[in-house]
């Protein structure tokens, strides 16, 4: 398996090209074509030089709720069109680390933490399995996947806030569809933690004397950082209701046999 290394840019941490990787049939994902990433707000010049110019980035998909957009915006990139495509409702709480979702989070923790020790766990375990059940979240990742095969050239850059949840099931989704293994599939999800342990845990050393509550950090930690249990809970629900993921594709991702075959001719080296 190909070894899985972040961009080395300055401002941002969990920026990363899945060209290389290769699909049960031996081919290969193109590089430069296909970037995941945390949100971009804190890119510096030299990010932006990089990204467009040394990957060709034209398209930032952001799929981020309209709060968090306004919130940390991202910052304008030439030649690069930016696209709005939120994976949840503005209504949808607790996925992000802004200030206010972060208070709702933070009184429903408190609340499940005396029934379960897995409160975390098992809020993330219904997160992800949302995110491919709920309508309004399968109707934005078909959207996804209507950018991508509009894409004809240059690199296409999708975000989240942390670059975990939303954007882990969107590239386990685009990657399930390349054909690429599912033990790539969770072991490029897991190296969130790798690259973003620095920041997690920054975040939390100011959290821990608001909060005096080394439970609920724990239990943060964890909401900050991903297992393997959160992605397979995606394609057991995914199984479950439609049989297969090539299935889930092709009912609800609109990929039909010409649509799935035109984005590995885009996508996969000859």
């Amino acid at each position: 398996m190909k070894e899985i290394r972040r961009i080395p840019l300055e401002g941002l941490h969990n920026t990363r090209d899945l060209g290389g990787f290769e699909t049960a049939d031996g081919k290969k994902i193109r590089p430069r074509r296909l970037l995941r990433s945390g949100q971009l707000a804190g890119m510096t010049e030299t990010d932006k030089q990089i990204l467009t110019q040394e990957y060709g980035l034209r398209t930032d998909v952001d799929f981020r709720t309209g709060q968090e957009r306004g919130e940390a915006p991202d910052p304008e990139l030439p030649g690069v069109a930016y696209v709005v495509n939120p994976i949840l409702s503005d209504q949808a709480i607790g996925i992000t680390r802004e200030q206010s979702a972060e208070k709702d989070m933070m009184k429903m923790l408190v609340q499940q933490m005396g029934s379960s020790e897995k409160a975390a766990e098992e809020y993330m375990a219904g997160l992800y399995r949302n995110l491919v059940m709920d309508p309004f979240s399968r109707q934005q990742y078909r959207k996804f996947f209507d950018i991508l095969l509009a894409q004809e050239e240059g690199a296409v850059l999708w975000h989240c806030s942390a670059g975990k949840d939303r954007v882990g099931v969107g590239t386990a989704l685009l990657l399930s569809a390349l054909n690429v293994p599912r033990e790539t599939i969770l072991a490029d999800y897991m190296m969130v933690n790798t690259f973003t342990a620095d920041v997690v845990e920054g975040h939390l050393e100011k959290l821990k004397e608001r909060l005096q509550n080394p439970q609920l950090i724990d239990c943060l930690r964890e909401l900050m950082q991903v297992q393997e249990s959160y992605l397979i809970r995606v394609f057991q629900a995914i199984e479950e209701t439609y049989g297969t993921m090539d299935a889930f594709l092709e009912k609800e991702m609109g990929l039909d046999e010409e649509r799935r075959e035109r984005l590995r001719e885009m996508y996969l080296e000859v």
